[in-house]
């Protein structure tokens, strides 16, 4: 399993929001790592390392939280919040990982492609499921599941549980709708 570094200093516990608001402006971000068996340790990330770890297609990225210059920490970052005019990333809560234990991770789904029962059978093709959330051993963690739908039919409706996950296990309900090519009007749906 490779990992990243990541610099993070000790918080004291109970620093409140005016603290927290000093280290946002000072280009810090307020975390907190924990896992089985650890008792949660407040720290503080710079802005600009949480961004290169954050960039599009790395949002699990496995971590070596270097804390006060104390590597040996796993993490993946399991959550965060933003704000909602700015956007920037006001809160991270980092995961602590084992290499053999599975952790329950969202994921986005996207399809590619033009389905045979759009281009030629009039149909209309309804992306309805973004994200999936899985089980999966860190070192597995997909960027994101693609599927293709160009061989689909009018009258398809496609399940989260018709996915293969590989070494994954899919947490979302297996009856999930992932996507649906609907009939043009008259005509009966099939599932």
């Amino acid at each position: 399993m490779e990992l990243i570094s990541l610099n993070a200093t000790k918080r004291v516990n109970g620093e409140g929001s005016r603290a927290n608001g000093r280290l946002r402006k000072a280009g810090q971000i307020p975390a907190v790592y924990y896992g089985k068996g650890l008792e949660p340790v407040s720290v503080s990330v710079k802005t600009e390392d949480v961004a290169k770890v954050l960039a599009p297609g790395k949002r699990y990225t496995l971590l070596d939280l270097v804390i006060d210059g104390k590597a040996g920490n796993p993490a993946i970052i399991y959550n965060y919040q933003k704000d909602a005019i700015s956007q920037k990333i006001e809160h991270i809560d980092f995961l602590k990982i084992d290499e053999a234990t599975p952790v329950k991770v969202v994921v986005p789904v996207t399809i590619s492609g033009l389905p045979v029962g759009v281009k030629t059978e009039g149909g209309t093709l309804a992306h309805e499921t973004h994200k999936l959330k899985l089980a999966v051993v860190p070192g597995k963690i997909p960027a994101g599941i693609n599927i293709d739908v160009s061989e689909f039919h009018a009258g398809v409706t496609y399940y989260a549980e018709n996915i293969d996950l590989g070494d994954a296990k899919l947490v979302s309900k297996p009856r999930t709708v992932i996507f649906a090519i609907s009939k043009p009007r008259g005509q009966k749906a099939e599932s």
